[in-house]
Formats: structure tokens, sequence, C-alpha cells
């Protein structure tokens, strides 16, 4: 039997134009990018402001930012591999390379490597794996809500103090009444509730302790990302955190250049031009922070592939004709 191929106007041939296209759309966004910091400030300029950067200095940011990535790694060998007897060091390799190739591909295409990830290594459901991951991405979310409410305040003023006050207490209002809130759902939100739920956190507890691990990462990632800003542009701190977080945001866009090239740059400058700040010179730091980003991801890769692909004690017993796989 031979396979047919899709027909004009067939839901399939619709996607492959649609997926051209965004291909397309993310490589003229790149091109756009560097021809506009070619035109406007010069590659040989803004790369040649890292020579006031000490090679110490950058050494010990990558450091931390590297750390940052082992606590990501820690936070999802909690959720998904502690009480299945899974060893760590394969959850740092996977989320090494699920961040670089997050980090790297256009229109958050890396974001699948984890379920595809796990699924090899571990021979764990791709649903059960995607819908974890999804509720560690709320969790980083809600932080970074949190994190822009508690800078509206300063920036904007009073007017901020009910999302600040209001997003701690969300989480429970939505386990309160979730039961009630998902019967008025419609069909295909009702069916991602309840996959959400049955594959949540396994207790209480390690969801706080996840939730306190993802303010820990998040702060270390931040306030080493500010660091490196405040070396290319002289804006207070607040301002910094803002277009950091910001341009941090700017990749769950539908359409991004490669690497995020272009909407990174651009989710900086809405930030920080309403404040006054010449566009040459954001663009300068986010063109030299994305940089920043990118080289420590590429460093990342290689570091993923040395480390070793440990056996499971799952497998490791099974030779030996005993299960040790159990909850904590």
């Amino acid at each position: 039997m031979t396979a047919t191929a899709p027909t004009h106007g067939s839901p399939a041939h619709t996607t492959g134009k649609h997926r051209i296209l965004r291909w397309c759309l993310s490589l003229l966004l790149t091109a756009l990018l560097i021809a506009g910091v070619e035109t406007t400030l010069g590659w040989r300029q803004t790369l040649s402001a890292w020579s006031g950067v000490p090679l110490s200095t950058l050494l010990m940011l990558a450091v931390a930012t590297l750390v940052s990535y082992a606590l990501r790694a820690w936070r999802a060998y909690l959720y998904f591999g502690r009480h299945r007897g899974h060893p760590f060091l394969a959850y740092l390799r996977i989320n090494l390379l699920h961040n670089a190739l997050n980090n790297l591909l256009p229109m958050r295409l890396g974001e699948a490597s984890f379920p595809l990830l796990m699924k090899h290594r571990f021979e764990l459901p791709v649903l059960s794996t995607a819908a974890g991951l999804a509720w560690i991405r709320l969790m980083d979310l809600h932080w970074l809500g949190l994190l822009l409410s508690l800078l509206g305040i300063r920036l904007i003023g009073p007017i901020m103090m009910l999302p600040a006050l209001l997003l701690p207490t969300l989480p429970f209002i939505l386990m309160r009444f979730s039961a009630s809130i998902t019967r008025w759902l419609p069909g295909p939100l009702k069916s991602l509730a309840r996959m959400l739920a049955e594959h949540g956190p396994l207790s209480p507890a390690l969801g706080l302790k996840l939730y306190l691990l993802t303010a820990l990462l998040w702060s270390l990632k931040l306030f080493v990302l500010m660091l490196v800003i405040q070396h290319f542009i002289d804006i207070p701190g607040v301002q910094g955190l803002l277009a950091i977080i910001f341009a941090d945001l700017s990749s769950v866009l539908p359409i991004h250049g490669l690497a995020g090239a272009g909407t990174f740059e651009g989710a900086m400058l809405a930030a920080l031009l309403p404040f006054g700040i010449a566009a040459e010179a954001i663009l300068l730091a986010a063109v030299n922070l994305h940089l920043y980003m990118l080289g420590v991801t590429l460093v990342s890769i290689p570091v993923a592939l040395m480390l070793p692909e440990c056996a499971t004690r799952t497998r490791l017993s099974g030779k030996l004709g005993i299960i040790t796989e159990t909850k904590s």
C-alpha cells in the first residue's frame, strides 16, 4: 500500500505551509537584527564593548549561570526522578540539552525535546512528562509574574499592589475551587486541566519545595544577567531587571528569530524605551546580553555530552531480579 501525499487544502498541507512560513519569518527576523545592528552601531563597536569586562568576572558569571542550570536539573530530578531511583547526573544531562535546544531553536521548538529525552532515557510516557513540564513552566510564570508585579509597584505605583497581593494566593484559590472551575471549562481545556491534576506534584510538600527551588534558580539567573547588562548600560537595577524579564518572556511568542534573535532585543527595547533611554544604548546592551546567554548555552552542550549516562537504579536491580523503584 502506498502513502497518499497531502492534497492541497488538507490539514497536513496547511500545517506544512504554516511551518514553512514561520521558518521564513524566523530567518527574516534574524537577518533584520544582523543588518540593523550593523547599520545603527556596527558589529565591531558592539563587540568591542566586551573589552571592558575582566575575564575573571566573565568566568565567575558564567559559572553562576551554569549553577542556575544545575538547579533546574535538580528541580526536574525532584519532580520526576528521585522517587523512581533515577540518577541525578542523567537529569543534569537532559536539562542542559533541553535548555540548549530551547535557547537555540526558534518558536519554542526545543520545548518538545524534554519529553522525548525522558522517554528515550527512562522510558517515561511522553504525556506524563509533558504535563510535569507544564507544571514547572506554570511555576516559572507565576514567580516571574510576582516579580513583575513587585517591580510595577516601584516603577508605576500603588496600583500594582493588587496583582502583587493576588498572585501569592492565586494557586491556593485555584486548588480550592479546581473541581468547580474544571466543570465549567470547555472540552479541550477540561481535558488539559484533568491531565495536569493527574500528573501534578506527588504531595503539597514537594510542590512547595519545587516552587522554592524555582524562586532560587530564577533569582540567581536574573541577578547574574543584571550584573552582565550593567557592564554595557548604566541603568538602575529595577529597570535592568524589568528588561531582562521582558526579554526572557519573549521566548513564548509564536514567532521569533533563530536563537531568539530579534524578539529578545525587541522586548528589551519595549521595556526600556519608555524610560527615555537611547535606543542605540539599549540595543548594544541587549545584543551583548543575548550573546552572553548564547555563549553559556554553547558551553553547556559539551558539558552535557561529557556527563555519563548512568544506569538507573531500576535497571541495575532488574538484572538481579529485584524492584527498587519505590516512591519516597
